[in-house]
């Protein structure tokens, strides 16, 4: 492949990512506006729901947009970095489709642990939803008012003590955050298997976990959100609002540090692969 190829599968995976980017905050600022000026007016509420499908629509076209976008641009670099640069360290381990899978199991199984924590799934033996009204299995749609990414809101009644309560920002957040810490998983784990072959495994093996420990301890920023509002004697639904500033502050914290602690674990590996050359040259 030439590197005019390499080159445009980079802008084209770029252009993606920040089309999917840009068009799910243009929605969600769009939608929070118009909702706000409508107020409490039900029905003005009812009104918006078809609109409020929309969007929802609108945030998984952007979300596959992102997505491919992040992965056109990791393979294109997969396939131009030199082989001196951390980006090398980092796309080399997943030219084996076994370091995929972990990263897929990963991020599904810690998907289900956030959701959980983060009150994506909830389930509340104490309570009955029949009881309240509700009607078992069905759909509510919450069209209004919160800020930019909290509404329109869906809440699926599974059954009468279990729901699922999709929050557009909980639900990227979710997605990006079990993406990023299956990412890591799975290069933690590659990491230790390349310093155990270089016979380095301890201090490599220890930075990696450490900043992949760290990662998975700060990766459910509403996991915190989820412990605050128990312990102020908050809902569930109605601390969403009160701890939305949280949420950011958490975020703004956590996904930094699992975008960066890769580049410590391929900074140890290409130290690691460095020394290795050298007793091999040596000998």
């Amino acid at each position: 492949m030439t590197n005019i190829q390499k080159t445009s599968d980079l802008r084209r995976g770029l252009i993606n990512l920040f089309l999917g980017i840009i068009s799910l905050i243009l929605t969600f600022t769009f939608y929070s506006h118009l909702t706000m000026q409508s107020g409490e007016n039900l029905g003005i509420a009812q009104d918006l729901k078809p609109l409020a499908f929309a969007v929802l629509l609108m945030m998984l076209v952007s979300s596959i947009f992102a997505v491919h976008g992040i992965i056109g641009v990791f393979k294109a670099m997969q396939r131009s970095s030199n082989s001196n640069s951390l980006i090398y360290y980092i796309t080399s381990a997943f030219s084996n489709n076994k370091y995929w899978k972990i990263m897929i199991i990963s991020a599904v199984f810690y998907a289900m642990i956030f959701g959980f924590l983060s009150q994506i799934f909830i389930f509340r033996p104490d309570i009955s939803f029949r009881q309240q009204g509700i009607t078992i299995p069905s759909v509510n749609l919450t069209t209004c008012c919160n800020v930019p990414g909290y509404v329109p809101m869906l809440s699926f009644y599974i059954t009468d003590h279990f729901l699922v309560l999709i929050i557009p920002l909980n639900t990227i957040l979710a997605i990006t955050v079990s993406g990023l810490v299956g990412f890591n998983v799975a290069l933690v784990i590659y990491t230790f298997e390349f310093s155990r072959k270089s016979k380095s495994a301890g201090k490599v093996s220890f930075l990696g976990s450490t900043g992949a420990a760290a990662g998975l301890f700060i990766g459910c920023p509403t996991c915190a959100g989820s412990l605050i509002s128990g312990a102020l004697g908050f809902s569930s639904i109605g601390s969403i609002s009160i701890l939305a500033s949280f949420q950011t502050m958490f975020i703004a914290f956590a996904l930094p540090v699992l975008i960066f602690t890769p580049f410590f674990m391929a900074r140890s590996i290409r130290r690691s692969f460095t020394c290795t050359s050298r007793v091999e040259l040596q000998k």
